[in-house]
């Protein structure tokens, strides 16, 4: 198509998205383009849809709803509402796993723990009795979990008490965000977003930064402990991401969404003599199982266990791309659970010969199938899909459909695998050695660049590259999570060539440590192992993690769990940059204590800017002025 404006950051994706096009099918972009203009008022956070006596919205004519809440009030419980929603998807996601454990420990599922040291040490750690078998420890700990995810609100976490700093204990008491079970804060902070009920917008700001805390010290927290000890703690592994990994001559099973311990099952299944022998005999050279989203972030993070060789396919992607993935004409099952899977995927699915299937029971579609993952029978669940794929080949391959994959390689070699150990193990299990290159100035500095891409910049994942690009150039090293991590892979930026073109200080340390500029800890969850390494730092060193010369990016802000993650970072006291800017533009109160008198509040602060060189700049000069007030050269 001539005069195609790009709209994907990587040219794989671009040339996939202009074929699809072609051929008449409508993706994000182009649905986001047929919504223009959209509603001033909404973009403000300045509507209010809660009662029947609107909707309302706020303007200079009318500067108070039907009820008579402010604009500032309306703004505050709107960003609220989005925070609540993130909690509760991430808490969700943490009771699965604790729920999983409990199966696991009780005999009643046949998967196996791959790391049941951790689970000691966790044991060990929060005064469960560690010298039990781990059967019963697996137990404890999801009863220990769940307990945690259902504390009242007047009752403090065990986890908060026993993994933050002293420093942001008291900021946090001192301002009444001492957080509860994050079941009960979100009934609490439901309560507050009625009609009439809180109209008070710093109290509904500060309710956001509870839930903040109680999404990081039970469902983040959770997750990650979980998920390794069930899957195996991730280790540095080299791998490959893009749509080019698509093999056409397989069976292709993208496992999509956030949830990857049944995906994980599958890849043994898939491996199994038994399943790569019937994809032989259908005519395939075997089967594959493909990562997508934050749910392949986590599977490539454990990929160097024997049993994903030759059979896990790599990381397609980020949520942009998903409708690409299948647009391509290879992909005989796309699986879904929890977010991100678009309504359009049906569409996409019926037209390229995809048959899709939810494995999670909050994952809906008219007309597909579910098969809602079960730990009692998921050998069961694995084996039925593994079949319906093998099947679906048969049909492709029927069909002689033209796979439309990228021409050229369309993939790119990526290191996955950091953690906080993984880089503790890079730096010589030693953190002052990291230190050190941080108070010399090679380092100046980190930045956690995580959370979404969106199409309200009009190129997705282009603010997420340049600001990355802008701030290694600057010294300062970059971690990714979500689907930041897949437009690093992407566009080959999380690779040891990337190092040619950092500041000549992080060059050095990349070149002496063996590490890339930019690293990728995972998942859009693993924002919680992030913050661990943050308050690691902060207790070696002897301060407050609102004082180290680190700040948290969020370039391309999308839906409800980044508000969610973005509360955990302030309230942490962190610079968080934020782009596009959420719906708060309509209450200069609102922005301003976001932006100004949070500083005050936790030491954290929103950073608001669309610009990826300007956002550097500012990030830059934070940094600066910690590392002056800690004394760094």
């Amino acid at each position: 198509m001539k005069g195609f404006k790009q709209k994907h950051q990587d040219a794989a994706s671009h040339e996939v998205h202009r074929d699809t096009v072609s051929r008449g099918m409508s993706t994000v972009f182009e649905r986001f383009e047929a919504q223009q203009p959209q509603c001033g008022f909404c973009k403000k956070g300045l509507s209010c849809q809660l009662c029947s006596d609107g909707p309302c919205r706020i303007s200079a004519k009318a500067p108070l709803g039907v009820c008579g809440a402010s604009g500032d009030v309306i703004v505050a419980r709107n960003l609220l509402q989005l925070a609540i929603m993130g909690t509760a998807a991430n808490t969700y996601q943490c009771r699965n796993l604790a729920n999983t454990l409990k199966a696991i420990g009780e005999g009643k599922s046949s998967l196996s723990l791959k790391d049941p040291v951790k689970l000691q040490r966790m044991c060990q750690g929060l005064g469960i009795d560690h010298t039990k078998p781990v059967n019963e420890l697996a137990v404890a700990f999801g009863d220990f979990v769940l307990g945690e995810i259902n504390k009242p609100t007047h009752q403090p976490l065990t986890l908060m008490d026993y993994f933050s700093l002293d420093s942001r204990k008291e900021a946090w008491k001192r301002e009444g965000i001492y957080t509860g079970g994050p079941a009960n804060e979100i009934i609490t902070a439901l309560s507050k977003c009625m009609t009439n009920v809180s109209n008070d917008p710093v109290d509904l700001l500060k309710t956001a930064l509870r839930l903040g805390l109680s999404n990081e010290y039970v469902a983040l927290w959770g997750i990650t402990v979980m998920q390794d000890i069930i899957m195996g703690t991730a280790d540095l592994v080299p791998g490959e991401s893009n749509i080019g990994c698509l093999d056409p001559k397989t069976v292709n099973i993208v496992a999509n969404g956030h949830q990857p311990v049944f995906a994980s099952l599958l890849i043994e299944k898939a491996g199994s003599e038994k399943f790569q022998a019937a994809a032989k005999k259908a005519g395939a050279k075997g089967i594959k199982v493909y990562g997508s989203l934050c749910e392949g972030q986590q599977l490539m993070n454990v990929s160097s266990r024997d049993e994903y060789k030759n059979v896990f396919g790599g990381q397609l992607g980020n949520w942009i791309q998903e409708e690409l993935f299948i647009a391509t004409g290879v992909v005989d099952v796309f699986l879904m659970d929890l977010n991100c899977s678009l309504p359009s995927l049906k569409e996409f699915a019926d037209t390229y010969g995809t048959k899709l299937i939810t494995t999670d029971p909050v994952v809906r579609f008219a007309g597909v199938q579910n098969i809602d993952f079960n730990p009692e029978i998921a050998d069961e669940q694995a084996e039925s899909i593994l079949e319906a794929a093998i099947k679906t080949f048969k049909a492709r391959k029927k069909a002689k459909r033209e796979p439309a994959l990228p021409s050229g390689n369309g993939k790119n070699a990526c290191i996955g695998g950091y953690t906080t150990e993984t880089v503790l193990k890079k730096f010589g299990y030693d953190i002052n050695n990291y230190i050190e290159e941080v108070k010399k100035g090679n380092i100046k500095g980190a930045v956690a660049v995580a959370g979404c891409t969106t199409v309200r910049h009009g190129q997705g994942g282009k603010a997420i590259h340049d600001l990355t690009l802008e701030l290694i150039k600057r010294n300062i090293m970059v971690i990714g999570a979500g689907c930041c991590s897949s437009t690093h892979q992407n566009n080959a930026m999380s690779t040891m060539e990337m190092a040619k073109l950092a500041g000549p200080g992080l060059r050095s340390v990349c070149e002496a440590y063996d590490m890339p500029p930019v690293i990728s800890y995972g998942s859009c969850t693993d924002v919680g192992k992030i913050l661990d390494t943050v308050s690691a730092l902060a207790w070696t060193l002897g301060c407050d993690t609102s004082q180290l010369p680190v700040a948290a990016a969020v370039p391309e802000y999308m839906e409800q769990k980044a508000i969610a993650d973005i509360f955990t970072a302030l309230a942490f006291g962190l610079l968080t940059h934020v782009s596009p800017e959420p719906r708060i533009g309509g209450s200069p109160l609102v922005v301003d204590y976001l932006t100004k008198d949070m500083v005050k509040v936790t030491g954290g602060r929103l950073l608001l800017e669309d610009d990826p060189v300007k956002a550097a700049d500012a990030i830059e000069a934070h940094i600066m002025a910690k590392r002056k007030a800690l004394r760094f050269g």
